[in-house]
């Protein structure tokens, strides 16, 4: 099944909503208050099916106190069916309609010119002159796919319609790996539970898989699907539909937005490019109505020194991406709009933001990544490139092996400048020109340089490899001018002597290798042999004690035992000093030498004298 979502858009009363009945049977204006007001005052929803293909239908208000929620419902629109009457032609709200579908970059157009019958031949073709001419002069990147004088009384002309419609193709909007839906209804039928309702814009979504509700930071899992009223197993992009969820519906709101988890981050922060609609520009510092798809947000519009360009004040976080479009209502009526180029919101410099956003608008990545890096001295993510640039991890990766100069963590998605590169090398020479011995790998290295990835300390590593000053053996990396085999061999005892003076209360090893520059896994390597040859003994998870040093405590151990009748983690506490860390560990493995009793916590000697 093939889906496409055409949107009705129009001026009051030039029959939108009745052309849509003709052409499905469904007649959008359900709710009382519609009926009475003869006015459609929220998004209805129909649909047509022929020959394995989908049309449904978004019938948005004409009327202008309501246009945002015809900006609401654009967002999602494969095409738009613009519906001009043939008695009075283009007026304001048609004007105001296409304005609005231009900015929302709905670019597919067809025309219904409508209550054709109402006018004599002369009159229509007069109507689709003006109507080609405001176009192409207005919108000439429109794509206009068919103009067609149409009547309700005239079912030629709505079968003419039909066939145009079904004969639209989807946008192109590509394969995307998340799922992305933003919520314009929210009901709770009886002996149902939740239920919401809208357009997939990205991805697809399973019966049964948890979804993320962005605004709440909470899963939502999807127990039933409908799609014009069947139940499917499954939903994808370009279709209207119904999900129903096991989250209260008094939690979620029209706009908060269904995802993928871990795709989408919110910000009260956006910066985007702007384009005034109407003679006044929208001045500086405004108090604006912020939509993108279904979100509505109050805000506040604050232009750079080009204004072509603002940052959005927001009065909460939204959850967009690079290229979503959008649009600002001022005293109820849209006074600009444009698309979102910093999605995610982060510190820049001010002589690199006006170009950053020129670039993002351009397209030119390859500038917006140096830019960026410039501006990330450790080091710039692309994790996050789905929504901060509209790619996949493969089209961000190729922008990232074309900055000069960089280098690509692939692994890792990370791309570093120059400076990150030095920094390293500096710390790790640092590390071993302080100490000659030490026995490292980039693992290691990480550790201590907590920013930099794995694979940029090995990159580095082996640059100190090629410039002699280190050499690499069984993965770990020496100073060049020490033995490997002297050192390996040597760990053991090395760590045996530390363990042997550290007594009673020695370091945990990960500490104890750190303190020697020693690789982890290589360190406990030589744990391990020390353990086996029963020279150190394991008594918890981090603490490990000389076979020499155990046998002093169970002495000592005993030895209060003795003078005081008995011994406890209270008692071992205040005769040694030690914390309760160490005494509960020394007493547990007393409890096993078999000549003590334990009552309670007191441990007494089973052969008393």
């Amino acid at each position: 099944m093939r889906d496409v979502i055409v949107g009705t858009a129009g001026h009051v009363d030039h029959g939108k909503t009745a052309l849509i009945e003709a052409m499905t049977g469904y007649n959008g204006d359900e709710m009382a208050q519609e009926k009475e007001r003869g006015i459609t005052i929220d998004l209805s929803f129909s649909n047509m099916r022929r020959e394995g293909v989908n049309v449904a239908f978004i019938d948005v208000p004409g009327h202008e106190r309501l246009i945002k929620t015809m900006a609401s419902g654009a967002f999602g629109f494969d095409a738009a069916l613009l519906v001009v009457a043939a008695d009075e032609g283009i007026m304001p709200q048609t004007r105001e309609h296409l304005a609005v579908l231009d900015l929302l970059k709905v670019r597919r157009l067809v025309v219904a010119l409508s209550k054709s019958d109402r006018a004599d031949a002369a009159q229509v073709a007069k109507r689709q002159e003006e109507i080609l001419t405001f176009l192409g002069e207005e919108y000439p990147a429109m794509e206009l796919q068919a103009l067609v004088p149409t009547s309700i009384r005239d079912p030629e002309s709505i079968e003419r319609l039909r066939k145009i419609l079904f004969s639209l193709p989807p946008r192109i909007t590509g394969d995307a790996p998340f799922f992305r839906y933003y919520i314009d209804r929210v009901f709770s039928p009886r002996g149902v539970g939740t239920v919401v309702t809208g357009t997939v814009l990205a991805g697809r979504v399973r019966k049964g898989e948890k979804l993320n509700v962005a605004e709440l930071g909470k899963p939502a899992t999807v127990r039933n699907i409908q799609v014009h009223g069947e139940d499917r197993e499954e939903a994808y992009t370009h279709q209207r539909v119904a999900l129903n969820l096991d989250i209260p519906h008094t939690k979620l709101r029209k706009g908060y937005l269904l995802a993928s988890r871990g795709y989408f981050r919110g910000f009260d922060r956006i910066d985007v490019s702007v384009r005034q609609l109407g003679e006044k520009e929208l001045p500086h510092g405004s108090e604006v109505l912020f939509i993108s798809g279904a979100k509505r947000v109050e805000g506040k519009i604050l232009y750079y020194a080009d204004a072509r360009f603002a940052a959005l004040h927001l009065g909460e976080k939204v959850y967009t991406r690079f290229g979503d479009p959008y649009l600002l209502l001022a005293s109820g009526r849209v006074a600009a709009g444009g698309e979102i180029l910093v999605s995610i919101s982060e510190p820049i410099r001010k002589n690199r933001r006006l170009p950053l956003l020129e670039a993002l608008q351009k397209r030119d990545f390859e500038i917006a990544f140096s830019i960026l890096l410039a501006n990330h001295r450790r080091g710039f993510g692309l994790i996050a490139s789905q929504q901060r640039f509209a790619m996949n991890h493969d089209e961000a990766l190729a922008v990232a092996r074309r900055i000069t100069g960089a280098y690509v963590d692939e692994e890792g998605l990370v791309l570093y400048p120059q400076e990150a590169l030095q920094e390293v090398e500096s710390a790790i020479r640092r590390i071993y020109e302080n100490n000659p011995n030490a026995l490292l790998s980039p693992a290691s290295v990480v550790l201590r340089i907590k920013w930099a990835s794995e694979k940029l300390a090995a990159e580095v590593m082996e640059r100190l490899g090629e410039s002699g000053f280190l050499r690499q053996t069984e993965g770990l990396w020496l100073r060049a001018d020490r033995d490997p085999a002297e050192l390996i061999d040597a760990l053991p005892e090395q760590l045996y002597r530390i363990l042997e003076e550290e007594g009673l209360t020695p370091e945990a090893p990960y500490d104890l290798y750190d303190g020697l520059d020693l690789d982890r896994k290589r360190g406990d390597g030589a744990l391990k042999t020390l353990t086996r040859a029963k020279k150190v003994v394991r008594l918890a998870h981090n603490l490990f004690v000389t076979d020499a040093n155990l046998r002093r405590a169970l002495a000592l151990m005993r030895e209060l035992m003795v003078k005081h009748g008995y011994l406890d983690i209270r008692l071992f506490k205040a005769e040694t000093g030690m914390s309760r860390k160490y005494c509960i560990a020394y007493l547990e493995y007393l409890d096993k030498q078999g000549d003590v009793v334990r009552e309670g916590e007191r441990r007494i000697p089973k052969y008393p004298g």
